[in-house]
């Protein structure tokens, strides 16, 4: 892929799909490798497509042109006036996350403090899993999609 946009990748194991800046190495679902040539159902420009398609992606056929609808239209829900710089958050993630990509708040939080964003954790983690960068595996574990 070219550029800076994600790929809506389908994991040919669990048929599950998840969103990617490259191809990446596993499924974040399933944990299978991704493979050399993994099928990229689409590729978008920003994490706020990303959302839309991925939620569509895993949608079934008959009901993706209502939930589009309903996505689009509140997308407003997920936009913020806030005009904290996103550049280098996915790296803080990948920082704070172990060898398979999964990190907790206290392994976050002291690499956001040494970052210098002035972001609390917990609006960090809100953030990225609404601009699907994340996703939530339990309570107090996340794991990086990127």
């Amino acid at each position: 892929m070219s550029g800076r946009g994600w790929n809506v990748l389908r994991c040919s194991a669990c048929n599950t799909c998840h969103g990617h800046r490259g191809t990446g190495n596993s499924c974040p679902h399933c944990g299978q490798k991704m493979g050399k040539n993994p099928t990229v159902v689409c590729t978008v420009q920003s994490a706020a497509d990303l959302r839309i398609e991925v939620a569509l992606a895993n949608t079934p056929e008959e009901l993706r042109d209502s939930l589009r609808k309903r996505l689009v239209k509140n997308e407003q829900l997920f936009q913020s006036d806030d005009q904290v710089s996103f550049t280098g958050l996915p790296q803080i993630l990948q920082r704070a996350a172990d060898e398979d990509g999964v990190f907790t708040v206290k392994q976050l939080q002291p690499v956001l403090q040494k970052s210098g964003q002035s972001l609390d954790v917990q609006d960090l983690i809100d953030i990225a899993e609404s601009q699907g960068l994340l996703v939530r595996l339990d309570t107090n574990r996340w794991q990086v999609l990127e």
